[in-house]
């Protein structure tokens, strides 16, 4: 008309109904994949991840689930410096009522892999001290960080000179650490290792009636306490002096006979740890330690290459 062509109308597509097919898809996707995390998981609405000083810690709600995430998790912690490594924080409330037998070998599975990483944990810290010490012997000036990080450990160890702090510094061996833990809790089966995380029967140091033993957040937390308290406590000093002169390679049948003061047993309890890590064939959980340790140590020299 009047010259003019007209303009053709063109169909769009209704993209309201678009939309809400899209979603639609993304829903049925969502709902597919949390179905597949139950299958893994359990029926667990919200597992539990937290990430601290580089693990990472998962709880479970009973020993079914706790026995499925071991069996996903092995792997992955076979090189706790790797990745970050997947660590129980707390037992499930049914784990003392396992059988014996079943609980131990259990429990022996769980604290394996915290062992090994809070033993790492401390290994590398103590290397760290141990370059600054080298520098020191050396001559070599230090820097603002050098002397940052000596005020830190002279304050975690209570110490006051480098030589005091490479003696004090480090950690213990797998197998009297699992076998204090296995003691001290019935392992897993004590009412402190089940509410409180204490597996290894650390007291306050103002306890009051019927609230004697510390509590931690999670089975991570109460292994780094009792390394410390090895570490630090004037009771441990020739366990500690032991340890330095043993260098890189603990003999943890020696060790366990400057614990005599954990217990009021006394040398009985030594006895005890020593007859623990022999029947348990604990010292194997050691050369896996040190296999990690090489594999570490392997990696660390190829990166420089």
């Amino acid at each position: 008309m009047n010259g003019k062509r007209e303009k053709r109308v063109v169909l769009k597509p209704n993209t309201p109904n678009r939309t809400l097919g899209i979603i639609f898809i993304v829903l049925f996707a969502i709902a597919f994949l949390f179905g597949i995390a139950l299958l893994v998981f359990g029926k667990q609405t919200e597992p539990e991840f937290i990430r601290k000083n580089g693990v990472i810690l998962y709880t479970v709600d009973n020993v079914k689930q706790l026995k499925e995430r071991l069996a996903l998790y092995k792997y992955l912690n076979e090189y706790p410096l790797q990745v970050e490594p997947y660590l129980l924080k707390s037992f499930p409330k049914d784990f003392a009522k396992l059988p014996s037998k079943e609980r131990k070998a259990l429990f022996i599975k769980v604290l394996m892999p915290i062992a090994v990483t809070v033993n790492m944990q401390f290994r590398q810290e103590r290397k760290v001290f141990e370059k600054i010490a080298e520098k020191i012997e050396k001559h070599i000036p230090l820097t603002h960080i050098d002397r940052k990080i000596l005020d830190y450990g002279f304050k975690k160890y209570r110490c006051n000179t480098i030589k005091e702090l490479l003696i004090k510094a480090g950690g213990v061996p797998v197998s009297l650490l699992i076998a204090q833990a296995g003691i001290e809790s019935g392992w897993g089966k004590s009412r402190f290792a089940i509410n409180y995380n204490n597996i290894y029967g650390i007291h306050k140091k103002h306890p009051k009636p019927n609230d004697i033993v510390m509590h931690f957040k999670s089975l991570y937390d109460a292994t780094v306490e009792y390394v410390l308290n090895l570490d630090r406590s004037p009771a441990y000093k020739r366990f500690r002096l032991a340890r330095y002169r043993m260098g890189g390679y603990y003999n943890p049948y020696k060790l366990a006979e400057y614990l005599s003061l954990y217990s009021t047993k006394r040398s009985n309890y030594v006895k005890l740890i020593q007859t623990v890590i022999e029947a348990n064939n604990l010292t194997a959980y050691d050369k896996k330690f040190q296999s990690i340790v090489i594999a570490e140590g392997k990696a660390q020299t190829s990166n420089l290459e």
